[in-house]
């Protein structure tokens, strides 16, 4: 373990920094194809974005955005992973503000 003296007293700050650290040491372990369905759920499930749309905006079908969403996700086409990579990265570029602080 590290050294946690150096973080602010503050609970709530010291949480939030050890969580985005968190999250930057689990990114780059995690399967990015689990990391690109949890991303892809946020959009469905917190904000509310259809299945349909997602696929419409990314050019691809609604069964490939499905098949992302199982759990494992399923295999699919890389070609069609980058698009929906993209769309998701965009979408969440948009909307990152209207989601609540870690």
């Amino acid at each position: 373990m590290g050294n946690v003296e150096c973080l602010p007293d503050d609970p709530a700050l010291r949480l939030k920094i050890l969580s985005k650290a968190g999250f930057l040491y689990f990114g780059a372990i995690e399967d990015k194809d689990r990391q690109l369905s949890g991303f892809l759920e946020v959009l469905v499930s917190y904000h509310g974005i259809s299945k349909l749309t997602i696929a419409k905006m990314a050019g691809v079908e609604e069964q490939d955005i499905d098949r992302l969403l199982a759990n494992p996700p399923e295999k699919v086409e890389i070609e069609v992973k980058y698009k929906i990579a993209v769309t998701v990265m965009e979408l969440r570029f948009w909307l990152k503000d209207c989601e609540s602080p870690i």
